[in-house]
């Protein structure tokens, strides 16, 4: 009797140990920008986003599906088996496009429950996005200046599409890592990008020389224009000034016209003796009078 009462004890301990194992079962952890899923009978009950030690219970009866929701991840967006993705521009040129595609998790049940396979939908959802935007560019604006823009379109498009599908992520970037041409058509093209670059380094250095030479002509137009205003107002102040002098000289000659006809005598002779150097010595006790060479 008392074995058959030890192997019963031995056989209830073991039952509750079990048991009690089996509800420690749901015991789990959440770090750090971890967030959780708990499904009770194949309903989603709660998310759980707060990091430390939580429960549920277990299997078959509950469920927990942890995710790293704030860990960036990154697709490639390419053919089938890694072939480089080829598109054609607004201007009909074939152009070689990697890119890489960021993302975080913002909305964990569509992210696990609404996509089967969220890396494909992006993928083929950045091909599609991206070769919309192509098409509505040149391959001149794709290789130069229209990179920012098309990774900023590429960017929002990409998001909405995301949203529309339900796919639960949070874009943060499209980065193009290469945009090239065929590796058949390279040499042209490099040839041909390369002209276009020395055309503009030509039109660069013209407009650097008109920017500086018109300046200048400016400058001296303006310089030559400030001069003839101020040598035609002094020629008309001296023409003003010679007139008052003939005038005042009128009315002296009209009232003393000897006087006036001596004065005007003696400064002629006094303009031609000194242009022709002549001398006179004033010393009474002198009586020759000569003139240089």
């Amino acid at each position: 009797m008392k074995t058959k009462s030890r192997t019963r004890t031995f056989f209830t301990s073991s039952i509750i140990l079990v048991f009690a194992l089996y509800l420690m079962s749901g015991t789990y952890s959440l770090e750090s920008g971890q967030k959780a899923l708990v499904v009770r009978f194949g309903k989603v009950v709660k998310e759980v986003s707060d990091s430390g030690i939580h429960y549920c219970l277990p299997w078959p009866v509950a469920k927990t599906t942890k995710v790293y929701t704030s860990k960036v991840q990154t697709i490639s967006i390419r053919e089938k088996l890694d072939k480089k993705l080829e598109r054609l521009t607004g201007d009909e040129n074939l152009i070689v496009v990697n890119a890489l595609i960021s993302y975080d998790i913002k909305d964990l049940f569509n992210f696990i429950y609404k996509c089967r396979n969220v890396k494909e939908a992006l993928q083929s959802a950045g091909q599609m996005c991206l070769t919309r935007e192509l098409t509505r560019m040149t391959v001149d604006e794709v290789m130069t200046t229209g990179k920012s823009l098309l990774r900023l379109v590429a960017k929002e498009k990409l998001q909405k599409i995301s949203d529309d599908m339900e796919l639960g992520i949070r874009i943060i970037s499209v980065e193009l890592t290469d945009i090239s041409p065929p590796e058949s058509v390279s040499d042209a093209f490099i040839s041909v990008s390369n002209a276009r670059v020395k055309k503009q380094e030509i039109i660069k250095d013209a407009e650097g020389y008109a920017n500086s030479i018109i300046p200048k002509a400016r400058g001296d137009a303006a310089t030559l224009i400030s001069k003839a205003e101020a040598y035609s107002k002094e020629t008309i102040t001296n023409a003003e000034g010679s007139v008052s002098a003939f005038e005042e000289m009128l009315e002296e000659y009209e009232r003393n016209p000897e006087i006036i006809l001596n004065i005007k005598m003696l400064e002629t002779m006094k303009v031609i003796l000194n242009r022709s150097k002549v001398k006179i010595d004033t010393n009474p006790s002198q009586s020759i009078y000569y003139i240089n060479e």
